[in-house]
């Protein structure tokens, strides 16, 4: 038998084999219609209604939009509005009177009275100033010489009964006085100055105005009043001088009959806006929430929210049960559309659908318990993160999975917040914008970029309903709107803002969960190519060090792919990384490669099976290498396709000539394991690589040999039935063979000749 028959019968073989596994994925994919997707659509439904049961109704309206009817309150209920909260606890702060218990007259009067009087009646007894000053001493009490001459001579007057003329005087405007107005601390003082006060005595109370007329006051400004009281006290015989002395004596000597009473004071202020806090918040039924015109602010809208909670928690099990029902009908509905909608797009089979199908759905039931949770916070509907499903969608599924995500969580978002089609315009518009226009982005800031981007077009979709509507009105005056936004929170735009925001956390989320994304469906975004692309990757670097010639060879491999995957359309970023990487496997033996040879061949010494046994190895090597170092599968695939299944003939031919007359050479040792190239880059890839290998042993690259020799290796391959499995068209295989022999063209072309043979270079033929 002939090795063409057998090759024949091979092929045969394959495609029975393809056969009998085709029909085995549409039975068990009929077995999985039944087993997985309905199954998991109930159950997705049933999960997705189940907090409906424990969560109220949203509020239908929007910052910003206009009551067009009046709202009443169907329950009673607290209401805690911190706005009222506030400015009534400083309207009660403001007309409050603080407490301040009052000293009892004896124990306040002793010790400023006694030892001035024992002074007084020392001073009009003795006729010896130095006993006066000794006397003072010996009762502490702080006076300049001139004040205790003054008093010594004044006492001097009185000495027949000093304590009828001296000490009563004093003691009487003591207390009728000084006690009676009330003597308070300085810093106190200050604070309560033009405010009311509390003043306690034992079980009776009474009020006065701090800095009034009949007020207390500071032992400061006692001391004027002191000498006023007492001029008019004491008789007219005594001398002015004593009377001043003794007032700034005894003005240094006084101490506050008022002591504060914090904790007093601070318990009955708590129970005074307690009080009026009680009734501040409290809503009847049937009172107007919202009045007709009103423009929903923020406050207003915590309003409604609050009368909605009260309302759920007093109405019993009935309305929830029924929105619970309603609410399993609709999202059985979408879970059956989209079960029947996955089963059609999808391209994938086996298990790689149902993990797509079963991805989908926990993304989009993930979605709706965050819904779930801000219609429990009273959150607004913009912060429902559509973005997540339509990233992960669009960079770790194809593209009309994606789309198709995108809808259905909007759709979700419409059962959620009960019929806002504002919000699902919203969603739409922002999310169809970065499905359309994220897979094809390069860098991680340009990823970030395009979630502003959708969230600017989702803000403005949903303000093009609105305004539609009859809503969002102040957005036509973006002065006052933003002053509301900073003054009361009344302006439409805190929830466009809200909207733009969602989508820059949900890029921000995306590029942190990136990696992740990548791994667990099998994909590999331009992001990640491009920086493979980078010329500072370990691997290229060792190539440079270790295989010269290898990365010499790969980099021209690299830019003939890119510019053959572009030129039909094809991913040229994914086909340049793979040119880069797809003989890493000669890191392990580069030395028996020809592009690193040096002066000799190792091969001379090995038998053409071992040889082809070497450079076999070098696609296996290169995918442990490529594992090792976590480039991407697809890299991988590519390092393992781009031989396919085809024969290295040199070692072939070198084996049948070095047989014995006829034996024959077994053709399977001198095969590449394979399989065929996958996809139209990994095809363009292998005939890449056995251009650039062929040009090298041309004597003279003329166009018209270049020509001929790409055509040539492209018609082996295709004879070889090597590009049958990649997507290939004949029209696709001219256009990269003519990208091909132009770049070559202009690789290889000639040189002038110059007469002195230096081979100075002066330019290049044109």
């Amino acid at each position: 038998m002939t090795g063409r028959m057998r090759t024949a019968m091979a092929d045969r073989e394959r495609l029975k084999t393809a056969a009998m596994l085709e029909a085995m994925s549409r039975r068990s994919g009929r077995r999985r219609w039944d087993r997985v997707y309905i199954p998991v659509a109930v159950l997705w439904a049933v999960l997705a209604a189940v907090p409906s049961l424990y969560v109220g109704r949203p509020v239908p309206f929007v910052v910003g939009s206009i009551a067009v009817s009046d709202v009443c309150s169907r329950v009673e209920f607290t209401w805690r509005d911190a706005g009222d909260e506030t400015a009534a606890v400083r309207n009660v702060e403001a007309r409050y009177a603080r407490r301040y218990d009052e000293e009892p007259l004896a124990s306040w009067l002793s010790p400023v009275l006694e030892p001035v009087s024992r002074l007084l009646t020392g001073a009009a007894a003795t006729d010896d100033f130095a006993e006066v000053e000794r006397i003072a001493a010996e009762l502490k009490i702080a006076a300049s010489d001139d004040e205790l001459r003054e008093i010594w001579r004044g006492a001097v007057v009185a000495r027949n009964d000093p304590y009828h003329y001296l000490v009563r005087p004093l003691k009487e405007v003591l207390e009728r006085d000084v006690f009676a107005m009330g003597v308070i601390d300085s810093s106190r003082a200050d604070l309560e100055r033009g405010r009311t006060i509390q003043i306690i005595r034992g079980d009776a109370s009474h009020t006065a105005l701090v800095g009034g007329e009949h007020g207390p006051v500071t032992a400061a400004q006692m001391g004027a009043i002191l000498d006023d009281r007492l001029s008019a006290r004491y008789s007219l015989w005594i001398p002015a001088e004593f009377k001043t002395a003794v007032a700034d004596l005894v003005e240094r000597r006084l101490t506050p009959t008022l002591v504060y009473d914090g904790r007093g004071s601070d318990a009955e202020l708590a129970r005074l806006c307690a009080q009026l806090l009680a009734d501040v918040q409290t809503v009847r039924k049937n009172d107007v929430l919202v009045s007709r015109g009103d423009v929903i602010t923020l406050a207003r809208m915590a309003k409604l929210r609050a009368e909605e909670r009260v309302f759920r928690e007093t109405a019993g099990w009935r309305p929830a049960l029924i929105r619970f029902i309603g609410n399993l009908i609709l999202f059985l509905a979408l879970a059956l559309v989209f079960v029947v909608y996955f089963k059609i797009i999808s391209e994938n089979t086996g298990h790689a659908r149902v993990k797509l199908y079963l991805s989908g759905t926990v993304l989009c039931l993930a979605q709706i318990f965050f819904g779930y949770w801000l219609v429990a916070m009273g959150l607004p509907g913009t912060l429902l993160p559509a973005g997540l499903v339509a990233g992960v969608a669009a960079l770790g599924m194809n593209g009309r999975i994606a789309i198709f995500l995108t809808a259905l969580s909007s759709l979700t978002g419409l059962i959620l917040f009960e019929g806002r089609p504002d919000l699902m315009v919203g969603y739409l518009a922002g999310g169809w914008f970065f499905v359309s226009n994220s897979v094809p982005v390069r860098r991680r800031v340009l990823l970030l970029l395009m979630s502003l981007l959708s969230g600017l077009a989702g803000s403005a979709a949903f303000v093009a309903w609105n305004l539609a509507r009859g809503d969002m009105m102040e957005l036509l005056t973006l002065g006052d709107g933003w002053r509301g936004v900073v003054d009361e929170g009344t302006s439409p735009l805190v929830a466009v803002v809200a909207l733009i925001a969602n989508w820059l956390v949900c890029g921000v989320l995306i590029l942190l969960f990136l990696p992740w994304i990548e791994r667990f469906f099998g994909v590999t975004t331009r992001i990640h190519l491009q920086d493979l692309a980078s010329q500072e990757h370990p691997l290229l670097k060792r190539l440079i060090v270790e295989a010269p010639g290898t990365y010499h060879h790969s980099t021209i491999v690299s830019t003939l792919a890119e510019a053959g995957a572009e030129a039909i359309g094809g991913d040229g970023l994914r086909a340049r990384i793979g040119g880069f990487f797809h003989d890493i496997g000669k890191l392990v033996k580069p030395e028996y490669f020809t592009e690193n040879e040096s002066g000799f061949s190792r091969h001379d010494n090995l038998s053409p099976h071992m040889s082809a046994l070497v450079i076999i190895n070098h696609v296996k090597d290169g995918a442990e290498i490529a594992r090792d170092y976590r480039l991407p599968a697809s890299v991988v695939d590519m390092i393992l396709q781009h031989h396919g299944t085809g024969m290295m003939r040199f070692f072939y031919h070198k084996a049948q000539t070095q047989a014995p007359p006829g034996t024959e050479v077994v053709r399977d040792p001198f095969i590449y394991p394979g399989p065929k190239p996958q996809t139209p880059e990994t095809a363009v890839l292998m005939l890449a690589d056995a251009v650039e290998a062929a040009v090298r042993s041309l004597d003279d690259p003329s166009p018209q040999h270049l020509r001929d020799l790409i055509a040539r290796l492209a018609r082996e391959r295709l004879l070889d039935r090597q590009f049958e499995e990649s997507g290939l068209t004949m029209s696709q295989l001219a256009r990269v063979e003519e990208v091909f022999f132009r770049l070559l063209a202009s690789m290889y072309h000639t040189r002038v000749k110059y007469p002195d043979g230096t081979g100075t270079k002066a330019g290049r033929k044109r």
